[in-house]
C-alpha cells in the first residue's frame, strides 16, 4: 500500500476487488483525485525537470525549499520515492517566475 498526502495512492486503491464506499471507515473514501501512473517520476526524472546535474540533489531541493512537492509515493527510508511530473512541473515554473519578478 502506498500513502500519499491525499490519502491511500489511488494507484493502489484503483486495484481493490471491492467497493470501498461500503466499507465503514475506510480512508479511500477521502480519495479526491486518482494518478495516472504516467505521472509518476523518480529522483532522475524531477532533478531533470529542475535542471540539477545529479538526483541526490532533489533531497537538498526538498531541505531547502519547504514548499516543494512531496513524493505522492514514498516507500520509506533509502527506497524508491515517485513524484507527480505535473506537480513538480508547476512548482517550477512558479519558482522561476518567482526568480524574474525578484530580479527586477
Amino acid at each position: 500500500m502506498f500513502t500519499h498526502r491525499r490519502g491511500i495512492c489511488a494507484v493502489y486503491a484503483s486495484r481493490l476487488p471491492f467497493d470501498t464506499s461500503r466499507v465503514k471507515g475506510c480512508r479511500l473514501m477521502n480519495i479526491m483525485a486518482t494518478i495516472d501512473a504516467g505521472d509518476l517520476i523518480d529522483a532522475h526524472g524531477v532533478a531533470k525537470i529542475l535542471g540539477l546535474s545529479h538526483s541526490n540533489s532533489v533531497s537538498t531541493y526538498q531541505r531547502r525549499y519547504p514548499d516543494m512537492p512531496r513524493p505522492a509515493v514514498d516507500l520509506g527510508e533509502g527506497r524508491c520515492k515517485l513524484w507527480l511530473r505535473s506537480d513538480v512541473m508547476t512548482w517550477d515554473a512558479l519558482r522561476r517566475v518567482g526568480h524574474a519578478e525578484d530580479a527586477r
